[in-house]
C-alpha cells in the first residue's frame, strides 16, 4: 500500500473542483463573440492563464494550463517517471513536426507554431539529440522511428509518417506501463490502446480500399487480431462500457464524423481513472486529474470555436464533454 499518494490524491481532488463547472460552460454558451466571450472567459480557471498569455490568446492560455498540470503532477507525484504514460504523446508529437520540418529544412523557430510544451523533453533538446542520431538514448527504438519517418517525408508519404508515430506513442505507453510502480498506470494504457484501436478500423471503414489499413497495437484489454471489422468494434465498446457508446456510433454511421464518439472516448477513459480514485493509495486520482484538465481544456476550445464560427449553441453543446464536470 503505498500511502505516499494521500497528501498528492488529497491536493489533486481538491483542485479538481476549481477546473471548468456548468455554470461556466452556461455562461460561455450565451456569449458572444469580442468582449462578451472575452469577459466570460475570465470569470472561468482560464482567468489567471489569459492574464499571462500574450495578447491574451485563448490558445496559449489552454496550453498553459496543461504544462502546470503536468509540472504540478510531476513535483507531488511518489514517482512521477511512470507517470510520462500521459505525456508521452506530446514529445512524439514534436518529434513527428520535427520530421516533417526535414522536408523543407525548418527550424525549430519556424517550427514554433506546430510545437507542443506538454512533454517531457525540451524541443530544442529533441531536435539536437535527432539530428546527432542519438534519441535512443531518451527511449529505445525512437531513433529507428524517427529516421524512417524522415525517410518517408522525403518520399512524400505522409500517411506513412502519421502510422510509425501513432504506433511508437502507443508502443512507449506500453514500455512506461511495464515499469510503473503502480498497477492503475497498466490499467490507463490499456484502456488508451483500445479506444485507439476500436477507433482506428471505424475509421477505415469509411476509407477506400486502396488507403492502408491501420496497423493495431497490442497492450489492450481486447487483442487486435479479434478487431475484424465493424461489427466487432460495436461489439467491443459495448463490452467495455454497456450503453455509453451507442448514440455517438449511431451518429458516426450516420454521417461519419467522430466529433461525439471521440468526446465519449474521452469520458471513458475518464470514467476509469475518477472510478479508480475511490483508493486513496493509487494513482489514479492524479491521472483523472490531468485528464481532467485535459477535459477542461477541450470543453473551452470547442465552445470558443464554435461560437467564433457560428454555430448553433445546440451544436456546441453536442460536443461538450459533460460527464465529470464539476457543479
Amino acid at each position: 500500500m503505498n500511502t505516499s499518494y494521500i497528501y498528492s490524491a488529497s491536493r489533486v481532488n481538491t483542485l479538481s473542483q476549481e477546473l471548468l463547472t456548468h455554470a461556466d460552460i452556461e455562461r460561455l454558451l450565451v456569449a458572444v463573440p469580442g468582449e462578451s466571450l472575452a469577459n466570460a472567459l475570465k470569470e472561468t480557471y482560464l482567468a489567471p492563464y489569459l492574464l499571462q498569455a500574450a495578447d491574451e490568446d485563448v490558445a496559449i492560455a489552454i496550453e498553459g494550463t496543461l504544462v502546470r498540470a503536468r509540472a504540478l503532477i510531476e513535483s507531488i507525484a511518489p514517482d512521477s517517471a511512470q507517470f510520462r504514460a500521459l505525456w508521452v504523446q506530446y514529445d512524439v508529437h514534436n518529434l513527428r513536426v520535427l520530421a516533417k520540418g526535414t522536408k523543407e529544412s525548418l527550424t525549430v523557430e519556424q517550427l514554433a507554431g506546430y510545437i507542443s510544451k506538454r512533454g517531457s523533453y525540451d524541443v530544442e533538446m529533441l531536435a539536437q539529440y535527432a539530428s546527432e542520431g542519438t534519441l535512443n538514448n531518451l527511449q529505445p527504438g525512437w531513433q529507428d522511428v524517427y529516421d524512417t519517418a524522415v525517410q518517408h517525408v522525403a518520399a512524400g508519404e505522409i500517411d506513412k509518417v502519421d502510422a510509425e508515430f501513432d504506433a511508437l506513442v502507443l508502443r512507449t505507453m506500453v514500455e512506461i506501463a511495464k515499469v510503473a510502480t503502480d498497477p492503475f498506470i497498466a490499467v490507463y494504457v490499456s484502456a488508451v490502446i483500445d479506444i485507439h484501436n476500436c477507433k482506428a478500423v471505424l475509421r477505415a471503414s469509411k476509407l477506400p480500399e486502396t488507403v492502408a489499413q491501420p496497423v493495431l497495437a497490442a497492450g489492450g484489454t481486447v487483442s487486435p487480431s479479434q478487431l475484424v471489422g465493424v461489427e466487432s468494434v460495436v461489439s467491443t465498446l459495448e463490452y467495455l462500457s454497456p450503453g455509453h457508446f451507442t448514440t455517438a456510433l449511431e451518429q458516426f454511421f450516420d454521417d461519419g464524423h467522430t466529433t461525439t464518439l471521440d468526446a465519449r472516448c474521452e469520458e471513458y477513459i475518464i470514467g476509469l481513472a475518477v472510478a479508480a480514485s475511490i483508493d486513496m493509495f493509487s494513482a489514479a486520482s492524479l491521472v483523472a486529474y490531468y485528464l481532467r484538465v485535459r477535459q477542461s481544456a477541450t470543453n473551452i476550445r470547442t465552445i470558443v470555436v464554435g461560437i467564433e464560427s457560428g454555430q448553433t449553441t445546440d451544436i456546441i453543446r453536442s460536443n461538450i464533454r459533460f460527464a465529470y464536470v464539476s457543479n
